[in-house]
């Protein structure tokens, strides 16, 4: 397959991704769907058990038919957060499968969703319309080959749901929100099955700025194999220069690693694993640091790619840690995360793709020399 037109195919699809995602926040059908979610014990039980998956899953699964459909053979290797299997509220078993036409993706989504005409007309509607926006993307230089053979796809559908349930407007501060529907991002990252490093992202922001009533959106990608590295950052009016010194990091994170950064570094708590690492990609911070094992596989493969494409990487954190605390200050040799392989091989279901050693995110060499300085009296 040529690398363009695979990379405009992700850039299309997740499109179509985050066309659901607004739709249906905007859609009072299904906007009542999502609500009714949120109430949890209170929920009217004639509604889907679980229709936020349900949201997630029908974008997984869009970028899934959608590249199928493109490159026949890859389908196998297209992994995602979600489950596609349901069980609605009648107790039947529904496995979600995008279908080759609009009316027979309706009549599947009518089970799972109990028979709402209303909602499963939309939502096939918008699942099977065709979306072009590669003419936007401006890709060059990429007219040569991948084998579909020897590349793996993560998705992530929706990230930071709960952001996305909630449904707030964030208030931007130097070009980051801490939470609000900002954070939302669909994730789709290409690696390479051999070396597990990625090869190409696609980020989408499906709710980047509200233009009136109206949430449009913002694409991100990057592109990172051999000695090929282009990104659609290259040219634009991204700041040169992220907000001094600042490192983006998890409310979770302990008190000990938030005093020992905050000696040297800005810190800023964010919502959304993929969203905080869209702000390292786009300059809004230097960094993104992680000692938990809280995100996954999935969150980082394509937004890793872009980081790549610019020059910076993801490594383990316990992988610098370790190293600083050996007395060594090379950090160039340091392993890049990688997507083909577990972290924790004998581990079942999502914990199986977790990222367990923590992440350092980082836009430079540079950048990742600074935060070893720091990372050494933790």
């Amino acid at each position: 397959m040529k690398v363009n037109i695979l990379l405009e195919t992700l850039i299309n699809v997740s499109e179509k991704g985050a066309n659901i995602a607004r739709i249906i926040r905007s859609e009072s059908s299904l906007l009542e769907l999502l609500v009714q979610e949120k109430k949890g014990d209170q929920k009217n039980n004639r509604f889907v058990k679980d229709f936020k998956t349900l949201a997630d899953v029908l974008v997984q699964e869009v970028v899934r038919y959608d590249l199928k459909s493109k490159f026949p053979g890859i389908g196998e290797s297209i992994y995602g957060e979600e489950s596609n299997r349901f069980t609605n509220t009648l107790g039947d078993k529904v496995t979600v499968e995008i279908q080759d036409t609009p009316e027979k993706t309706r009549t599947l989504l009518r089970q799972v969703l109990d028979g709402n005409e209303k909602a499963a007309h939309i939502l096939s509607e918008v699942i099977h319309h065709d979306v072009q926006m590669s003419d936007r993307c401006h890709i060059t230089d990429l007219d040569f080959d991948l084998a579909v053979e020897e590349i793996g796809v993560w998705i992530d559908p929706i990230d930071s749901t709960a952001q996305y349930i909630q449904g707030d407007e964030g208030t931007v501060i130097d070009g980051l929100v801490s939470e609000g529907l900002q954070c939302v991002a669909v994730l789709i990252g290409v690696y390479d099955k051999t070396t597990g490093l990625p090869l190409i992202g696609v980020t989408n922001q499906p709710f980047y700025q509200l233009e009136g009533s109206r949430w449009t959106g913002n694409i991100t990608w990057g592109v990172c194999i051999g000695e090929t590295k282009i990104n659609s950052l290259q040219g634009t009016n991204v700041s040169k220069n992220s907000p001094a010194k600042t490192v983006l990091i998890s409310s979770s994170e302990s008190e000990q690693v938030k005093d020992t950064l905050s000696k040297a570094f800005t810190l800023r708590h964010i919502s959304g694993a993929g969203y905080k690492l869209l702000g390292v990609c786009q300059n809004l911070a230097e960094a993104y640091l992680l000692t938990k094992s809280s995100n996954y596989k999935w969150d980082c493969c394509g937004p890793h790619a872009v980081l790549r494409s610019m020059g910076g990487g993801i490594i383990k954190y316990t992988d610098l840690y370790s190293h600083v605390k050996s007395g060594l200050n090379e950090f160039d040799g340091l392993e890049q995360l990688k997507y083909h392989i577990p972290d924790d091989p004998d581990n079942s279901g999502a914990q199986r793709w977790c990222n367990q050693w923590g992440i350092v995110a980082y836009k430079s060499p540079e950048v990742l020399n600074k935060i070893a300085k720091v990372v050494k009296d933790i």
